[in-house]
């Protein structure tokens, strides 16, 4: 499939997201995120997920359980497109989203179903026609475009932005 630059079109909040991601065919981008991302869970399955940082900062496990929710969310933008829905995408709140989710976890749960959301992201994109990722746009609910190669970008991006968190606020080696 090729990589056509121009597709990318988001909100440039989604900048430090895509930023992250080089450049490649994106379904190959997304085929060894999800090696990468299977790495990265290995090392925190050694690691506390009630550990925080910062009185009030999320838990290893909240954070965790947010970047499911967000790439599932960020999935569902996708096939969205994909299949030409014409209402705006909407917004959500992480913070309202994270205080709705458990307080505790299951880690291995948590693992494993980072992995499925990843690996259901990578099968939906291998699925779209080369000329949709390069050329379908929705609209969100604040009245911005978003393409299909801009949502594949943010979620491999996604976790590389939480990964760097872990990185410097939590103390994580990868």
């Amino acid at each position: 499939m090729k990589y056509i630059k121009t597709a990318l079109s988001h909100p440039t909040f989604f900048n430090r997201y895509v930023d992250r991601v080089g450049s490649g065919e994106i379904c190959e981008l997304l085929k060894k995120s999800l090696e990468d991302l299977e790495a990265d869970l290995a090392i925190l399955a050694e690691i506390d997920f009630n550990q925080t940082y910062a009185e009030g900062k999320w838990t290893i496990g909240i954070l965790i359980r947010h970047c499911i929710d967000a790439e599932i969310i960020f999935t569902f933008r996708s096939l969205s497109i994909a299949r030409g829905e014409k209402k705006p995408i909407i917004s959500f709140d992480e913070n309202d989203y994270a205080r709705e989710s458990e307080s505790t976890y299951d880690k291995k749960a948590l693992i494993d179903e980072f992995l499925i959301a990843r690996k259901a992201s990578a099968m939906l994109f291998n699925s779209f026609k080369e000329e949709w990722i390069n050329t379908k746009v929705g609209k969100t609910d604040l009245g911005d475009h978003i393409s299909l190669l801009s949502l594949g970008h943010i979620i491999i991006g996604h976790w590389l932005h939480h990964k760097k968190v872990l990185i410097e606020k939590y103390g994580i080696n990868f």
